[in-house]
C-alpha cells in the first residue's frame, strides 16, 4: 500500500504529519463491513431457524434431549484388548457390517480395527419411550464414521436421531468441550445426558450426569485384582438401572413443562429450571452424612455424589450428630456405621443418591443396604 507523507502548517499546532491512503484502505474498509453484515446475516438466519423449530417442536409437545455415545448409551473395545476372560464374547457376538441388529452384542470384523459393541442395558426401550418426548441428537467426540456406525445399531431405521449426529469432525478446529452451537432450537429445551459432567462447561443447568457404562476391562481401573462386568457375566439391570431411572426423571420433567394446569405461555417455559426444581425437592429434610473413607483425598465439593446430594435438596455433612438422618458409607464395620446402627439412621450406599438423582424422587433406601453392590 503506498502512503503519501506531507507536512503541513498550522500557527497554533506547529508542524503536522498527515498521511492519505491509497484506495486500498477503502476497500478494506468496506470489505470489513461486508463481513460484519454477513455474520449479522447468518446469525439471523440460525435464528429464525431455532425459533421455528422451537415452535414447531411445542405444537408437538416435544423438547429436545442430547444424548452421549461412548459410556453413555454404550461401550466399545478393540477385539485386541479384549482379555482373557472376556474372548467367550466372539462366540456370543452378532457380526454386523452396516446395518443395525436385534441383540445388544455386536462385533465388526474390520480389517483395519476390529471392533466389539456392548449397548447399554434397557437403551432401546429408552430410545423407543424417549423418541415420543424429545427431538433426540447424538454428539460425540468421535469421528463420524464410527458414530454413523454406532448409530445404526441403536437406530437401525433412522426413527429416533435421522441425520442429528454431531461429531468432532462437526466441531470448530481446537474445541475441546460440547456446546449446544449445532443443536437447533432454543437452550431452554434442551436436556443432555451425558457420562462427563466436564464436556459442558457452559450447560450444566441442561445435564444429567449419568454414571459412565463399563462393561469390558480396557477401559476400567488399573488394577489386577479388578473384573469387568464381561468377565464377571454380569450387567446393568434392566429395569432399575442408570437409563430406566433417567427415563423416568425425563418423564416427570416432560409432564411438568407441559402441564396444562399451569397456565403458562410454553415459549417461556424453561426445562432447566423445571429440572432444578423437581431436583431440589427429592430429598429436602434429610441430613447425610458421609464417610470420607471413600472420599480417595477429594475434597468433598468434587465428589459427584455429595454434588448429586446438594442438587436433589439434601444437606451434608462430615460430622455425626443427631440432625442426621442417612449415613452414606461403603462399609458397614466402621465406628460410624455402629453409631448410627444404634441410633436407628438410615444406612445406605452412594448408590441411593444416584438413583434419587437419576429418577428425580426419593427412592427406598432399604434398595441401597451398604454391603449391596452399585449396579
Amino acid at each position: 500500500m503506498k502512503i503519501r507523507l506531507r507536512l503541513r502548517s498550522k500557527p497554533e499546532d506547529g508542524l503536522v504529519l498527515e498521511h492519505s491512503g491509497t484506495d486500498s484502505d477503502s476497500d478494506s474498509h468496506q470489505q470489513n463491513i461486508k463481513r460484519r453484515k454477513l455474520n449479522e446475516y447468518r446469525n439471523d438466519v440460525v435464528k429464525l431457524e431455532r425459533d421455528w423449530k422451537t415452535h414447531h417442536l411445542l405444537r408437538n409437545k416435544k423438547l429436545i434431549l442430547v444424548l452421549d455415545l461412548d459410556l453413555t448409551l454404550m461401550e466399545s473395545s478393540a477385539i485386541e484388548k479384549l482379555s482373557s476372560g472376556e474372548k467367550y464374547l466372539l462366540e456370543e457376538a452378532e457380526v454386523v457390517e452396516q446395518g443395525g441388529g436385534k441383540g445388544t452384542l455386536f462385533a465388526y470384523q474390520d480389517k483395519k480395527f476390529p471392533l466389539l459393541v456392548k449397548l447399554r442395558p434397557f437403551v432401546k426401550q429408552f430410545l423407543k419411550a424417549a423418541n415420543d418426548m424429545f427431538e433426540m441428537y447424538i454428539y460425540t467426540k468421535a469421528n463420524r464414521i464410527y458414530a454413523l456406525r454406532v448409530a445404526r445399531l441403536l437406530d437401525p431405521d433412522g426413527d429416533y436421531f435421522a441425520s442429528r449426529i454431531i461429531t468432532r469432525d462437526d466441531e470448530r478446529p481446537g474445541c475441546e468441550k460440547k456446546s449446544l452451537d449445532e443443536v437447533v432450537g432454543h437452550e431452554n429445551m434442551v436436556l443432555i445426558v451425558d457420562d462427563n459432567r466436564d464436556m459442558w462447561p457452559n450447560h450444566q443447568e441442561n445435564l444429567i450426569n449419568i454414571r459412565a457404562y463399563r462393561y469390558f476391562s480396557s477401559r476400567s481401573a488399573n488394577d489386577d485384582n479388578y473384573k469387568s462386568f464381561a468377565e464377571r457375566k454380569i450387567d446393568e439391570s434392566e429395569t432399575n438401572g442408570m437409563l430406566a431411572r433417567i427415563l423416568e426423571g425425563l418423564q416427570r420433567v416432560h409432564r411438568q413443562f407441559f402441564n396444562p394446569e399451569l397456565e403458562v405461555n410454553l415459549a417461556h417455559g424453561d426445562a432447566r429450571l423445571i429440572l432444578k426444581m423437581i431436583r431440589l425437592k427429592v430429598l429436602v429434610g434429610c441430613v447425610l452424612f458421609f464417610s470420607t473413607s471413600w472420599f480417595m483425598g477429594y475434597p468433598p465439593e468434587e465428589v459427584p455424589f455429595w454434588i448429586m446430594a446438594k442438587e436433589l435438596g439434601a444437606m451434608c455433612s462430615l460430622e455425626l450428630g443427631t440432625a442426621v438422618t442417612h449415613m452414606v458409607i461403603v462399609d458397614m464395620e466402621t465406628k460410624e456405621a455402629k453409631w448410627a446402627e444404634q441410633k436407628k439412621k438410615f444406612l445406605v450406599n452412594p448408590g441411593w443418591i444416584e438413583a434419587s438423582y437419576h429418577s428425580c424422587r426419593r427412592e427406598p433406601e432399604d434398595n441401597f443396604a451398604v454391603h449391596e453392590a452399585l449396579l
